[in-house]
């Protein structure tokens, strides 16, 4: 198995990395549009609580994937089950990253290009990252999300001289039922997928300093994404909620004295950059998983073809962005709270009974 270790800053940025991910250029929750901004600081506050779960349970058991938890918690039958439930959830979250990269490229740049004429050489590069391991995986990301913070903080810049307030209002005109229920959404993707982060705590060298870590990304994702998301509506208004890449349209519309104009190679690189990342670690966790499931001594054999069927699922989930759209709206609110407050929830909730039992025996 993976025996390369990371620092609690680079499980921070690594968090960050996945959490912006894809979230970056197709945002949930549009049918709130003008306050979605306000709803996702709502989101986070839910998703570090349910990222809270999940650390508790990594905390009771130091040093273990989630999928050595299942099995010390439920013994070597459920422990099987519920790790192949969460082989599922990696690949169908690192599927729809794909498939959003693709729609991405196809629809802004080359429009005339064969899906896999992109796909095959992107994936190649994330398999190679992949089989050098989570310390290599960590050091590439590094430079990647500086970079998007840069550019972020120049999108700020940019942006001043055409930003309208007014874009912005109405404020609060949305029932609270529904604007917590966008909230519960936006809470489990993209905060709530960092669960997936219970397969990479173990390489953390400095395991006191995880929950620190992980909730210090959750924080700078999330406050990367609202600055983003305010930034959109309040450039490109109420018409952003028709856009299915509604940050692209945003920088298209940046036109500094005719000179600097046509900027939406920004987003398009921040999430080539995030979402590389992303898919990467669905693939080292998919992997990884599946190796201990079948008890092999690495994971590395594993990565070819679990890569090859990524690409294939790419488009067997959601074979196009309005399907994708559909079940991020529809579906994923339920799927996502599953994964990742239920399963974490039950699984905490039975090792405390059973160290409750335990020590009752004993006593």
């Amino acid at each position: 198995m993976d025996q390369g270790k990371i620092s609690p800053w680079q499980l921070t940025l690594l968090v960050m990395s996945f959490t912006i991910g894809n979230w970056i250029v197709l945002p949930a929750g549009t049918e709130a549009w003008q306050n979605l901004w306000l709803i996702m600081i709502l989101a986070l506050g839910e998703g570090l609580v349910f990222a809270y779960l999940s650390l508790l349970l990594f905390r009771r058991f130091p040093g273990k994937t989630l999928f050595e938890i299942f099995a010390l918690v439920f013994g070597l039958v459920g422990g099987k089950f519920l790790s192949l439930l969460f082989l599922w959830f990696f690949l169908q979250t690192g599927a729809a990253a794909l498939m959003v990269f693709v729609t991405l490229l196809k629809t802004t740049i080359f429009t005339a290009t064969p899906d896999m004429a992109l796909l095959v050489p992107w994936m190649l590069i994330v398999i190679y990252g992949c089989r050098r391991g989570i310390e290599v995986i960590a050091r590439s990301n590094e430079p990647l999300i500086i970079a998007t913070i840069v550019l972020l903080f120049i999108s700020v810049l940019l942006v001043l001289n055409i930003l309208d307030p007014a874009n912005l209002l109405p404020l609060f005109n949305l029932p609270l039922s529904d604007a917590l229920w966008i909230s519960v959404g936006i809470a489990v993707f993209p905060f709530g997928q960092n669960v997936l982060f219970l397969m990479i705590l173990p390489r953390v060298n400095r395991r006191q300093k995880v929950t620190g870590a992980v909730l210090k990304g959750m924080i700078g994702a999330g406050g990367y994404l609202l600055l983003i998301q305010f930034l959109t509506v309040g450039v490109v208004g109420k018409v952003g909620e028709i856009y299915v890449f509604p940050s692209y349209e945003f920088y298209r519309m940046i036109d500094i004295a005719r000179v600097l104009t046509r900027l939406e190679l920004i987003p398009l690189l921040n999430f080539m950059t995030m979402g590389f990342i992303k898919i990467m670690l669905c693939l080292y966790a998919l992997a990884v998983g599946t190796a201990q499931v079948f008890n092999l001594r690495t994971y590395r054999p594993l990565v070819f073809p679990l890569g090859a069927l990524l690409l294939i699922a790419a488009f067997r989930f959601a074979p196009s962005i309005s399907q994708h759209l559909r079940y991020v709206e529809e579906v994923n609110p339920y799927f996502g709270l599953f994964y990742s407050v239920f399963l974490p929830l039950l699984t905490l909730g039975v090792a405390l009974v059973r160290g409750w039992l335990r020590r009752r025996v004993t006593s």
